[in-house]
This record gives structure tokens, sequence and C-alpha cells, in this order.
């Protein structure tokens, strides 16, 4: 029953079959010789000596060639040097009491010597030059990165196979649609199909600081999907999770299923780096981990003292980096919340301050979801409800699976005059994300 629904669906999603593309096939292939190749001590000895001897032959073949045509050997060249500057036997015999043909060796070895020596020395400075741009990748890559390894199919049913990569594609791009995440493509993760890698050496080479893994299993008339999110510097878990839905209802409510788990992936991912940013020194940081430090100092002790240091770490964001918008838009939100809290000692300024900042943090970043729902929720507190519906409408349009513009979103149509609406979407964000840390602020409508 479960493998002939499943089997009947795959039709209509045709994407899923790019598991079987020749060309993908090849890749994965490829890549995973090169990986045993390097891996195989055996390999990787024959392969240094092999480039080593064609080094450094080319020079011997060279040498070879000019001692033909010439008819000397690189003794007689020392010998004709000497006799041209006009030195007699006596003196050479005194300045250098061993043979001339014992002189040519010791030349000829400190010549090769030095080759050899200014050639590892040259490619030591090669390398030199390109370190820097591989740990450089730590800086480019300060946002949380992340790589979605293949789902397991543990049915041992080849059909099910096309079916959990399909989940595994379909997380892949729905957290490719949040801008704060720095996601690993299809491709890359794929070469893992198959294999039982370690998460550690897996975050080493794909350079990642979190890795995905899941399964998908019948049970009875039913199929669990399991997730479970894995820090590959430390190899700990930072979040399971798992679905069970009826087989025959699995791909009417494919799209909650998949859209239920990236929330609640992005909500601990969220959480986890700002615990990660909590532990690290404010002038260490860039204006994005300044950002997150500030969410982590206001989601996990909010008051009015948070309130006030996460404002410092916002201003120090700005004064980094001016034309990073979500700065200015986080900052936009917390001084609209001081007035929605009652902690503004001028509403009316603050009101305006909190428009001014949000309307700089679009101007700056008009299609970042993240400024579109901070500043929407901003607007709201400032009284501007229908521009705040609107521009939270669009942060969903651009990322659907974000809780949190899910949850500003319901709030803003309550404040808009739409309780009934409101509230189905805040249901819906608890329904999503019901460990998020901003439940409260959703029960409180």
């Amino acid at each position: 029953m479960a493998n002939e629904t499943i089997g009947r669906m795959y039709g209509s999603y045709p994407f899923w079959r790019s598991a079987g593309n020749p060309e993908d096939q090849a890749m994965t292939l490829e890549i995973q010789e090169n990986k045993r190749m390097s891996s195989d001590p055996a390999s990787s000895k024959r392969k240094r000596l092999l480039v080593t001897a064609h080094e450094y032959l080319t020079h011997w073949f060279i040498a070879g060639i000019i001692v033909t045509l010439t008819g000397f050997t690189p003794d007689h060249w020392i010998a004709h040097f000497f006799h041209y500057v006009g030195l007699s036997d006596a003196v050479l015999h005194s300045i250098f009491p061993a043979d001339y043909r014992m002189l040519a060796v010791g030349v000829g070895i400190a010549v090769i010597t030095g080759d050899i020596f200014f050639k590892n020395r040259r490619r030591h400075q090669q390398l030199a030059a390109i370190s820097p741009v591989i740990d450089g990748m730590d800086e480019v890559l300060d946002m949380p990165s992340i790589a979605v390894l293949p789902f397991i199919n543990m049915s041992g049913e080849i059909e099910q196979e096309y079916f959990a990569d399909g989940i595994t594609e379909d997380i892949i791009n729905g957290l490719s649609c949040d801008s704060r995440i720095f996601v690993i493509a299809r491709n890359s993760t794929f070469a893992y199909k198959g294999q039982s890698p370690d998460i550690r050496a897996v975050g080493k080479d794909l350079g990642v600081r979190y890795v995905l893994e899941g399964s998908i299993r019948p049970v009875n008339d039913r199929l669990r999907i399991t997730v479970q999110l894995i820090e590959t510097c430390t190899g700990t878990h930072v979040w399971a999770d798992k679905v069970d839905r009826p087989v025959a209802e699995i791909f009417e409510i494919m799209d909650d299923v998949v859209d239920g788990l990236i929330t609640a992936l992005c909500s601990n991912l969220g959480v986890a780096e700002a615990k990660r940013a909590a532990r690290q020194r404010p002038e260490d940081l860039q204006a994005w981990a300044l950002c997150v430090q500030a969410e982590a100092v206001y989601l996990l002790q909010p008051g009015g003292e948070s309130l006030v240091a996460a404002e410092k770490l916002l201003l120090l964001a700005t004064e980094i980096e001016p034309g990073y918008g979500a700065s200015w838009a986080l900052l936009a939100y917390l001084t609209s919340v001081q007035n929605a809290w009652g902690l503004s000692t001028d509403p009316a300024q603050d009101a305006d301050e909190t428009l001014s900042l949000a309307s700089r943090a679009l101007s700056l970043a008009p299609n970042d979801p993240l400024v579109l729902g901070y500043s929407g929720i901003a607007y709201t507190w400032a009284g501007q409800t229908a521009l705040a519906v609107d521009y939270l409408e669009r942060s969903l349009d651009i990322n659907p699976n974000s809780g949190l513009c899910r949850l500003f979103y319901g709030a803003a149509l309550w404040a808009d005059g739409r309780p009934e609406t409101g509230i189905d979407q805040l249901n819906l964000f608890l329904r999503l994300s019901p460990k998020d840390p901003n439940v409260g602020f959703a029960h409180h409508y």
C-alpha cells in the first residue's frame, strides 16, 4: 500500500528524478573516487612520486640534450673556464687540491640541491598565497552555514529512494530562501549519498558549521520522517524532531510537513547561533554577528536592561557597517518595543525615530525578508498597520518559512482590525514552531 501510493505520485515531481541523472551520478562517482584516493596512503605516495619524477626528470632530459649537442660534460666546462681565465695548473691545484671531476660532481650536487630547495620554497610560497583565501572562509561565512545530507531511505524499497531525495531537495530549497543562512548546494551534499560520513569531516570538507541528517521509514500504514541538526565543530546534537503521517495523505500535506520542518529548523538554528554569539566579545564580531548577539541578549533575557544592552550592540553594528540594513531594522524594532512596553520617556519622538530607522533599513535592503519583517512589526507598533501588513506579506512571499515573520504578520493583522485572520496566522506559527522562544508573544494575543 505504502509503495503503491508513493509510486503513483512520482510523475508529478520530476525534479526528484534528478537523483538518477547520469551527469550527477558521474560527478558523485568522481568526487567519491577523489576522496578515496586522497584517503589511501599508498595511492597518495605513488601520486607524489610520479609528480616528483615528472618535474625533475624533465630537467635532466634537457641537460642530456645540451651535453649531446656540445659534446662537453660539466667537468669539461669547468676546466675550459679555468683555462680561459689563464690560471695555471699549480694555482688550480693549490686552490682545488681535488681532481676536477670530483669538483664537477660537487658542483653538480650543489646545483641539484639548490634547485630542489628553491622549488620547494616556491611551492610553499604558492601555498601560503592560497591559504589566506581558504582561511578567510571563516570570516566570509560568519553567518550560519549548513549542509543537508541526503535523507536515508530505511524502507529497503528503491521506489522510496526518490521520495527521500525529494524531501532533501525541498528542505535545501526552503532553507535557501533565508538570507541569513549559507546553504550548501545539492550537488555537493549528494556526493555523500549512500555513505555514513563522520559529521566533523563533512563540516571540514564543505566548510559548514551545521549538518542536517534525516531518514524516512514506513511504520505500518504511516510514514515517519526523522531529522537531527548537528554542530560539526563539536559533534553535538543541537535539535531533533520526527513527523508521522498516514502514507495515504503524505503527498497532500507534504508541503506543510516540509514547511514545518524548515520553520522549526530555522528557529532552532537561530537559537543556537544566538547562544554562540552571546559567548563572543562584541569587539571581535562583524555587523551580522552583532545583530545575532543583540537578538540573543533580548530574546534570551527580555527586559528593560536587555533592551539597552541590545541597542548598544546594534549601534556598534551600524558604525562598523552602515550599509547593513538588518542592523537598522532591528534597531527600529527594539525602539518600538520600548514604546510598546511603556519604557519610553518621549513616546512621540520614539515613534518618529522608529519610522525613520525602519525607512532607512528598507531603503538599504528592500527585498531582505528579515528587514521587511522587523520593519513591519516596527510599523505595527508605531501605528502604521496598513504598511506593516504590506511589508510582512512581502517578507513571507520571499521566505514563507520564517516563523518570526509569521508571528509578526499575525500581530499586524490583529492591530489592523482583522483579529480572526491574525489569530489564524498566530496559530499557524504555533503549529509550525511550537518550541520557538517567541511563543509567549503569540499567546499574548
